[in-house]
């Protein structure tokens, strides 16, 4: 890749998650700044995360309420468009997914977990930027949503009593708590506080068990909305409708909504692309299947690393 196309992207991405940091204060603290504290867990790596997998150093036991199949919330979300820094809005309709009136995590035991153990109630009171005596407030007024795309986040494990922070891209399906910016801040399989990701410098692989469909090329970011939302506007994994949940945990105020104007349940929203996004540089090996269907359940055993040459590849592909 040309050397100016490269810092092209470089700039590309570097202002999209300045952009969503400059956004959210609470992400500022997260994101952007540190939390204090923490180690970085790896350097030079992205660890891929299958949807039901704890992953590295899980905060609490999973809470996780359902296992739909990730094909089943990412049915027909293949975006098509040039290779860029793939970034959505928190607000963006359909970014997530879901069933009417069913939580994807359990947020009371969430709550019960984090707060049987003060050190892991420090912990993730330091890594989400929140009081300890807040955390469980904290939760209730996050909104329980599947992803329905490969997501790229900084996550957060806890280990020796200490908060690691790693990059890591979550499967289509995977159960996440979003907050009122659209913006994923725990993961219900392991607990694990999230962030919107920062970008790797220099040559850097990804670890950890790929999935049939992965493509590093279909991976998003999300950025804060730029104004608080009440509501998040998601796809019905089960009707295949539209419904408008509130920013909370209370699952039972969601209701059935017509479609946004000019959406369908079965596309993903497509992100804008760089004005000069290029040929991708590398992809991640996947199976030579069919390439509508995003994701399916069965992970590949074992470790998979796949080396990329620029800190945009893991969002160009």
């Amino acid at each position: 890749m040309p050397a100016s196309r490269l810092e092209d992207e470089v700039r590309t991405v570097t202002g999209t998650l300045a952009t969503a940091c400059a956004l959210s204060a609470a992400v500022i603290a997260v994101g952007c700044a540190g939390s204090g504290g923490t180690e970085t867990r790896s350097s030079g790596e992205v660890f891929l995360l299958p949807a039901a997998d704890q992953g590295p150093d899980p905060f609490t036991p999973s809470t996780a309420t359902t296992t739909p199949t990730p094909s089943a919330a990412a049915r027909g979300a293949r975006m098509v468009g040039a290779p860029s820094a793939r970034a959505l809005s928190g607000s963006t309709p359909g970014l997530y997914a879901g069933t009417a009136r069913v939580g994807s995590c359990d947020v009371n035991r969430q709550i019960a977990y984090l707060t049987s153990d003060p050190a892991e109630t420090r912990a993730f009171a330091r890594a989400e930027g929140v009081t300890e005596a807040s955390v469980p407030d904290f939760l209730r007024d996050l909104a329980p949503v599947l992803l329905r795309a490969d997501t790229r986040v900084t996550d957060h494990g806890f280990r020796h009593g200490r908060t690691t922070d790693f990059q890591s891209v979550l499967q289509a399906g995977t159960a996440v708590l979003v907050d009122d910016r659209g913006v994923p801040r725990v993961r219900c399989a392991g607990g694990n506080p999230l962030a919107p990701a920062v970008a790797e410098r220099g040559r850097f692989g990804t670890k950890g068990r790929s999935w049939s469909g992965f493509r590093a090329g279909q991976v998003i970011v999300v950025t804060p909305a730029p104004q608080a939302i009440t509501t998040v506007t998601i796809v019905d994994v089960v009707h295949g409708g539209w419904i408008e949940r509130p920013i909370s945990h209370d699952v039972h105020r969601d209701h059935v909504i017509p479609p946004p104007a000019g959406e369908t349940p079965a596309t993903m929203p497509t992100p804008p692309a760089s004005p000069d996004a290029g040929e991708p540089t590398a992809t991640a090996a996947a199976p030579a299947d069919d390439p509508t269907a995003t994701v399916t359940p069965a992970p590949t055993p074992g470790l998979t690393t796949t080396v990329f040459d620029s800190p945009t590849d893991v969002f160009d592909g």
